[in-house]
């Protein structure tokens, strides 16, 4: 295993580290994280306890992911991202439960995006800058806004914008061949494939 954390970074005891790890400037993982082989972690993250970060994925400069996110492959997570894991924050609940995240593969979140907890961002999904998730996103879909809200599917590679009712099966593009490293194009295939197979394939 090898990975490089940065003297000023701060990765607790119980961490798992895949190979080819990078940990910033101040960043700060507490145990049992769980950082999957060629992950990016930038400057000023914090990474909180049990978080899961999959093979593959860049964690931009001061992003906080909170204990019940977990973030699958080949996932962005921009600037300044902000998730959150309590549905009823108030100080003094004795009955305080974390609430689930889930970026599936190839999702990407814009700059200074806010994610509430207990939604899932599908598989290649894109979140817009500064966009308030509140609600579940399917595959292949962009949303933006305050409240985030479906504007469009998207390609693969995040170059083009399609119809958002257009079939699932069209998301593959010529810019995606060119655009993608080959292992990312192929996780997007056998997504596309497997939404194919689904009697709904477009997005109600």
């Amino acid at each position: 295993m090898t990975a490089f954390i940065h003297p000023t970074a701060v990765v607790e005891p119980g961490v798992s580290l895949g190979d080819d790890v990078k940990i910033w400037h101040f960043s700060h993982v507490r145990n049992n994280a769980v950082i999957g082989s060629h992950v990016s972690i930038a400057k000023d993250v914090y990474v909180d306890a049990n978080v899961t970060i999959g093979e593959g994925s860049r964690i931009q400069n001061g992003v906080n992911i909170y204990n019940g996110v977990k973030i699958s492959r080949w996932c962005f997570v921009g600037p300044a991202v902000v998730f959150t894991n309590d549905m009823h924050p108030r100080v003094g609940r004795n009955n305080w439960q974390i609430t689930p995240t889930m970026l599936e593969d190839g999702s990407s979140i814009g700059a200074g995006a806010i994610v509430r907890c207990g939604v899932t961002i599908g598989a290649f999904a894109m979140v817009g800058a500064g966009a308030v998730v509140t609600k579940d996103i399917p595959p292949f879909c962009l949303v933006t806004g305050v409240p985030a809200d479906l504007s469009h599917r998207i390609c693969a590679c995040g170059d083009q914008v399609l119809p958002l009712m257009s079939w699932v099966g069209d998301v593959i593009l010529s810019c995606c061949e060119k655009n993608l490293e080959p292992e990312v194009l192929k996780v997007a295939r056998n997504i596309v494939e497997g939404l194919k197979k689904h009697p709904l394939n477009k997005v109600a």
